[in-house]
């Protein structure tokens, strides 16, 4: 069924048929004149084609076929045959051409696959070609070589190209979409990515400090056996908490997926944040004058990251947090004793379900903030350092 939005088409196309016939005596009512049903028919087929044209745009092709661009007295040029010596008409013209042309455009366009269609044209062409030759060539001639000539030309020229540039254009909706879904995935997985840091450097370094808290009450011997065994239960829980934190930002990012974005930072700033790794029992030197940094900056993390990983990896050893500026330049450093035995983050190697998930994303906003960032454990120390210039706000 022909509709609504189907009908201006279809009135397009039919005015072409209806005013084909440029004699107006060819509409005289006389006996055996059949043009008034031969046109309504074709206005009618076409009305079928076009409501066919969205859901199965193959049939609709295969029915512009049938009206066919195959001969007519008008055409788009006259060749010569040589040497069989004779004139073809090259793409035929007559009232049903816009409808082919119009209609294998939109085939091309709509049609998901294009093999159905390539096999048909190939058909057409093939066993057009086979037919013409045995007509034409044969031992006994039924077919003039214009004929077959104007036919498959009529196909080619007004089927088969429009098609084609329906399916160029298709392709290239279908390139600027992907392009424009790989846009939103990329944006999809910035966010994650952001969501994991901002995750990792708030509830991470948190965290790191409720189980050191819990474990100082755990060895206090000035408390009841009940107190410490609560505070041992509490550390254990941080530290579940903490692996279950690790997964979920494993799920959420990858080592390819740096965050950009700045987390949640104290606006206390550096100076803050050793005052309360101290309070929580930590043994932490600071050299030099934090003043100037910016609380939500690179060097807030680098220090925040490094007290967390010593709070983690090296409890109780002593902390030193190091300042220094040079030609408009700020390297942080972030130094503590390691344990013996004690295994050191390689955050380059190891899997972000793992320690190292936060120097991994560290790295990167040093990295974009225009500084430069290192992580190594040497000597029976650890050591995370950041060359920033004194600007950088990432």
């Amino acid at each position: 069924m022909l509709r609504l939005r189907d009908l201006p088409l279809w009135l397009v196309l039919c005015v072409p048929v209806v005013f084909a016939p440029v004699n107006p005596y060819d509409w005289r009512p006389l006996s055996g004149n059949t043009l008034v049903v031969s046109v309504a028919g074709g206005c009618l087929v076409l009305a079928g084609a076009v409501a066919l044209a969205r859901a199965r745009p193959l049939v609709a092709l295969v029915v512009v076929l049938l009206l066919g661009p195959w001969a007519s007295s008008e055409a788009l040029a006259t060749v010569q045959l040589w040497p069989m010596n004779h004139s073809a008409k090259i793409g035929p013209l007559n009232g049903f051409t816009p409808a082919v042309v119009t209609l294998s455009f939109l085939a091309g366009l709509r049609m998901e696959r294009a093999r159905p269609a390539v096999v048909l044209y190939g058909v057409i062409v093939v066993v057009g070609g086979v037919c013409a030759a045995v007509s034409t060539l044969g031992p006994a001639p039924s077919l003039e070589p214009n004929v077959w000539v104007s036919g498959l030309s009529g196909v080619l020229i007004c089927s088969l190209l429009p098609w084609t540039a329906g399916r160029s254009v298709r392709h290239r909706r279908q390139g600027r979409l992907r392009e424009r879904r790989m846009v939103e995935e990329q944006a999809r997985l910035r966010e994650r990515a952001r969501i994991a840091q901002d995750v990792h450097d708030s509830l991470g370094h948190e965290l790191a400090l409720i189980a050191l808290r819990a474990g100082a009450m755990e060895m206090a011997s000035d408390l009841p056996a009940r107190h410490r065994e609560a505070a041992a239960g509490l550390r254990e829980a941080a530290g579940d908490a903490t692996e279950r934190l690790r997964r979920v930002i494993g799920m959420l990012r990858t080592e390819d997926e740096p965050a950009t974005l700045l987390p949640h930072a104290r606006a206390g700033g550096i100076a803050d944040l050793v005052a309360r790794a101290r309070a929580s029992g930590m043994t932490v030197t600071l050299e030099g004058d934090p003043a100037g940094a910016d609380p939500l900056g690179a060097a807030y993390r680098v220090v925040q990251e490094g007290l967390t990983n010593a709070a983690k990896h090296a409890p109780g050893a002593p902390v030193v947090v190091r300042l220094t500026r040079r030609e408009g330049r700020m390297t942080v450093t972030v130094r503590n004793d390691l344990e013996p035995g004690a295994e050191a983050v390689r955050p380059m190697t190891r899997p972000m379900t793992r320690a190292g998930t936060g120097l991994v994303g560290l790295s990167e906003r040093v990295r974009l903030a225009g500084g430069t960032f290192a992580a190594r454990a040497e000597e029976g120390r650890f050591e995370i350092s950041a060359g920033l210039p004194d600007e950088a706000r990432a």
